[in-house]
């Protein structure tokens, strides 16, 4: 068995780079018919393709990517190609879908307000799931292609792959040599191209411009002096890397419509970033994250990818999967290091990038044991919930107002692995929360109390004397019993006591300085006091429990010890607004949103 090493230039800063490497990657398996072993490592200027069991014998052709057919498109049945998408029945296929998925959604509706609610819901998504008539997974590549006007050049890189079937092995020579070291010398490949045109060896060269989905850097005009003169006009590119990022743009790249406005789209676009990963590996988990993916605008679903991503790494893992020992340190960002990402602006007749940008996955999800191993994954699904329910109702995704500033921290945090980040989002969130709750907006959910503990304890460990303090967890608790759960309570019928609004922008306000936290907090224990007395007098049974003076002292010398009143102030808001275990099997129930996204373009 032969070994080899290949190596991809990143020379461009964008996800161009990374859909060569993979469709470099695509390329070797083929040849290989699939039995090479290919880890690709990111080694900082380079992408290194470490391929086992590399044998080549007989080099025969086959579509590196598939053809795309066109309503009446006769060049199918001339060339006789057998590989190919019928975009016109894709369309048709996509439209179905959607017509069902509308069906289902308003069946849905309807069974909300049954008593076998549950039931009726859950029986609805097992007809999704086994709908056998979907739309292909690479539906949104296909129609990007012919939204960006990348259908012309697309068809020239194919052709000039098809019709050289029979020198295919020269090609394939050229190719393997331009990556065999980390020069990448394209005007040598280029050299030889020409020369085998000279001589008759390869034909029907066509020359390919730089496509703007795969290159979205290269485009003329985008690092102009003025940047509004940016034009979707293309540059000249090295037909042979095309063809690769074509094919790499089919195992890595997903495309999302961006709603801006009724009717009017822009869109998205992500390609992972691998850091250190068998080849095969990525495939199965991108597949299974682009099923998941969901959102229609842009700050959620950059969200929803990392947290996503990262939990689809922890479960495709050996160790997940057999229930073994996860090794100690294990972080997915050492997998896969994160998101390549481009806004792409609708201008009426182009799409032209407005935003390049790299989203990272963080670095402080890291497991050493196997309970971290299910901690982790429930703390990753209840900020999925509790971000995709930062809304304004339950079918809205907007992100206006404090929406979009709730969502732009929490984004800041998850990318930045920067825990004040999250303390300030924890306190906006607190006072978001008690407005929807107002409103009877009960799909909007609090944190539970015990993962929110479990999480600040592995992303922030100095805090952990300040989450022990039975001074701080006591009067936690009782900002807790004097709002959300007395919303819930008053939601049932079963409110008891004053229902404090604004308590969480006056604790935050205050916590500015530590004499103002100290007398707010001080104010606070003997209001709260006075009313559990007073209901204690008036009703003879069950009564909250009292804050003692020594609660207030223990927190008093965490804040003269800590020195940060502000942290303590989020802090009392992340656990003052969380739901412990009972109180969220108790919580008002009412389905997330359970609209299902469809397929748009």
């Amino acid at each position: 068995m032969t070994d080899k090493k290949y190596y991809v230039l990143k020379e461009s800063g964008t996800y161009s780079n990374a859909l060569e490497a993979y469709g470099l990657a695509e390329l070797i398996l083929g040849l290989t018919h699939e039995k090479a072993k290919i880890s690709i490592i990111d080694k900082g200027i380079y992408y290194e393709l470490d391929v086992k069991d590399m044998e080549l014998s007989e080099i025969r052709y086959f579509d590196l990517f598939p053809y795309l057919k066109k309503k009446d498109d006769k060049e199918v049945i001339e060339k006789g190609i057998k590989n190919y998408i019928d975009l016109e029945e894709e369309k048709e296929r996509k439209n179905r879908y959607n017509d069902y998925l509308k069906k289902i959604n308003e069946e849905k509706k309807k069974a909300k307000s049954l008593p076998d609610a549950k039931s009726i819901l859950a029986e609805l998504d097992k007809k999704i799931k086994n709908y056998e008539d979907k739309p292909i997974k690479e539906l949104d590549v296909i129609t990007g292609i012919n939204q960006f006007k990348a259908l012309d050049m697309y068809k020239k890189a194919y052709f000039n792959l098809y019709d050289n079937k029979d020198s295919f092995q020269n090609i394939i020579d050229v190719v393997l040599r331009l990556y065999s070291d980390t020069t990448n010398n394209i005007e040598e490949a280029k050299a030889i191209i020409s020369d085998l045109k000279k001589k008759r060896k390869i034909k029907n060269i066509e020359k390919v411009n730089s496509l703007q989905l795969y290159n979205p850097s290269m485009v003329k005009g985008a690092h102009p002096q003025k940047s509004n003169d940016i034009t979707p006009k293309s540059v000249d590119e090295f037909w042979l890397q095309e063809c690769l990022k074509i094919a790499g743009s089919f195992t890595s790249m997903v495309i999302k419509p961006v709603q801006i406005a009724k009717q009017k789209w822009d869109n998205k676009v992500y390609v992972f970033d691998v850091n250190n990963l068998d080849w095969d590996i990525s495939k199965k988990i991108f597949n299974e994250f682009k099923k998941l993916l969901k959102g229609n605008t842009s700050i959620r679903l950059d969200i929803n990818s990392v947290l996503l991503m990262a939990k689809e790494l922890i479960q495709h893992r050996e160790e997940y999967k057999s229930n073994r020992k996860f090794l100690n340190g294990y972080r997915p960002h050492d997998e896969i290091k994160g998101f390549y990402t481009v806004y792409f602006k609708n201008m009426g007749n182009a799409n032209s990038p407005t935003n390049i940008s790299f989203i990272e996955l963080p670095l402080f999800i890291e497991i050493n044991s196997d309970k971290e191993v299910k901690d982790w994954i429930e703390i990753i699904d209840e900020h999925l919930k509790i971000i995709n329910n930062i809304r304004n109702s339950i079918s809205d995704q907007d992100e206006s107002g404090n929406i979009i500033s709730l969502l732009k921290t929490y984004r800041q945090f998850l990318t930045t692995s920067d825990m004040d980040y999250f303390y300030n989002f924890i306190g906006q969130y607190s006072i978001f929360l008690m407005e929807q709750i107002a409103k009877k907006n009960y799909f909007t959910k609090p944190f539970s109390e015990k993962l929110m503990e479990v999480f600040l304890l592995k992303t922030d460990s100095k805090i952990s004397e300040i989450l022990q303090n039975q001074g701080f967890r006591n009067i936690a608790k009782a900002i807790r019993k004097s709002t959300i759960s007395e919303q819930y309570a008053k939601s049932k019928g079963q409110q008891k006591y004053d229902i404090r609004y604004g308590l969480a922008q006056e604790l935050l306000r205050k916590s500015a300085y530590k004499e103002d936290l100290i007398e707010f907090l001080s104010e606070f224990i003997v209001s709260y006091n006075q009313e559990t007395a007073k209901m204690a007098e008036k009703d003879k049974g069950k009564v909250r429990a009292t804050i003692k003076q020594q609660d207030l002292e223990d927190l008093v010398k965490l804040i003269d010890e800590y020195d940060n009143p502000s942290l303590i102030g989020k802090l009392l808001c992340a656990f003052g607004y969380s739901l412990d275990r009972k109180e969220k099997e108790d919580e008002l129930a009412e389905d997330e949103n359970n609209e299902l996204d469809e397929i748009n373009g």
